[in-house]
């Protein structure tokens, strides 16, 4: 029998997540829809998708829904592009992500009507740079500091995916 996965606001809490970093597996978009013109349209019972993603925080993989049409759009743009879906397939490089929304109100939950996903493509590997096996890794368990790798937090504007090679 297959395991079932934990999901992100029903055994997962948002606070529990909240400004940690994660690898995006894979990108689930359910029955959303989206068309050139930027329009996305959802189920109204349902996120517009899920993200599949790993952390060292965690002891297995997670999902987490979308709640956002901003962050769906994000991960589209990502899994749209056939290069960068293959070099995340190839392993070389990573789309990692951290839930950081610009206000938080209980349970860990998006106060705002603003996006609160943001990504950063980047080399694989740069997760376990991030969470060394050290007190450096420790401490970012523990306080995270996400801005190391995203810079600063956009939430409105051009938001778009990062990309590089942060320097830890």
């Amino acid at each position: 029998m297959a395991s079932i996965e934990p999901e992100v606001g029903k055994l997962i809490g948002w606070d529990q997540i909240l400004r940690h970093v994660f690898r995006v597996l894979s990108f689930d978009r359910t029955d959303t829809t989206s068309a050139d013109d930027e329009s996305v349209k959802a189920s109204y019972e349902r996120p517009y998708g899920y993200l599949r993603v790993e952390s060292p925080i965690l002891n297995q993989p997670m999902r987490l829904p979308i709640i956002h049409r901003d962050d769906f759009r994000l991960a589209s743009s990502v899994f749209d592009e056939p290069t960068v879906t293959a070099a995340i397939e190839n392993q070389t490089a990573e789309l990692l992500l951290t839930y950081a929304p610009l206000k938080v109100i209980g349970g860990g939950l998006n106060g705002s009507t603003l996006h609160c996903l943001h990504y950063i493509l980047c080399p694989r590997g740069t997760l376990e740079r991030y969470y060394p096996n050290s007190p450096v890794g420790d401490r970012r368990m523990a306080k995270p500091e996400p801005e190391t790798l995203f810079g600063p937090f956009v939430y409105e504007g051009m938001v778009r995916v990062g990309t590089g090679s942060p320097a830890l």
